[in-house]
């Protein structure tokens, strides 16, 4: 997001605005983009008193989108100061909206009606430790909208599929020395697995939503009259670049650091 930018000495905080501000316009014109797609699936009990976390927010659009559209409170939460700043430069915070970063979070129990988190369980070391933190913050019967890659893709399928030892060990070298946990996936599911993980962190399925297409639907749908209704076979659409899953708490799960 928005990598160009690395640090807040490059932009002015008004510059900051200018380019943040586009971002977002260009993100919530494009029907393809994963979050316009996910609106679909968002829960239909939200509303002005509800109280929602960005949990991962980096520049500030989506939370932003949140407060705009339920008018309630909102915080959203990032590890990168430098992103942090960019969304506080750009959006006015208030007694609805805050910017927090991650180390100053103070996680309350049982509070948040909805948790969303967008490409962010992919950078992450212990995913099970992210979900069980997620779970305690969210309330009884409330909702966690979380989005990521889906490696069940044809750019995946090729990678693995032209492989080599060689290239393993290039690739072992280039990580030791050049991880960088923000633009880094060290995790990856298809999406059967994603919800046996989701499960055993205490959460039930909802609704699941492939986002982004693939280059099949590209192609697909530019054939006459036929291409955009096969585009749009289930075996195409599961081939999507990302997916969302909307998902209810059910269980209150703690999962501990050996589990």
């Amino acid at each position: 997001m928005l990598k160009k930018y690395n640090s807040r000495e490059e932009l002015t905080d008004d510059e900051i605005d200018v380019v943040v501000r586009d971002y977002s316009s260009r993100v919530f014109s494009n029907k393809r983009d994963r979050h316009v797609q996910m609106q679909k699936i968002l829960p239909g009990n939200l509303g002005k008193n509800s109280k929602i976390l960005d949990y991962g927010c980096g520049v500030g659009v989506v939370s932003q989108f949140f407060r705009e559209k339920y008018n309630c409170i909102v915080d959203g939460v990032e590890i990168s100061e430098i992103e942090l700043h960019k969304a506080k430069a750009t959006f006015e915070e208030d007694n609805k909206l805050r910017f927090i970063l991650s180390s100053e979070f103070k996680y309350p129990k049982n509070y948040y009606d909805l948790i969303f988190s967008s490409q962010v369980i992919e950078h992450v070391h212990n995913p099970g430790n992210y979900l069980s933190k997620i779970n305690y913050m969210t309330k009884d019967g409330g909702y966690l909208l979380i989005g990521l890659p889906n490696i069940v893709n044809f750019d995946s399928v090729f990678s693995l599929i032209f492989y080599s030892q060689k290239r393993a060990i290039r690739r072992s070298k280039y990580i030791l020395e050049n991880y960088h946990k923000a633009s880094d996936h060290i995790n990856g599911w298809d999406p059967y697995h994603f919800i046996t993980l989701l499960g055993t962190c205490g959460f039930e399925l909802v609704q699941y939503l492939p986002t982004e297409g693939t280059p099949v639907f590209s192609v697909l749908s530019k054939i006459p009259f036929i291409g955009k209704h096969i585009a749009r076979l289930p075996f195409t659409t599961r081939l999507s670049y990302t997916m969302f899953f909307l998902v209810k708490k059910v269980k209150n799960i703690k999962i501990g650091n050996d589990d």
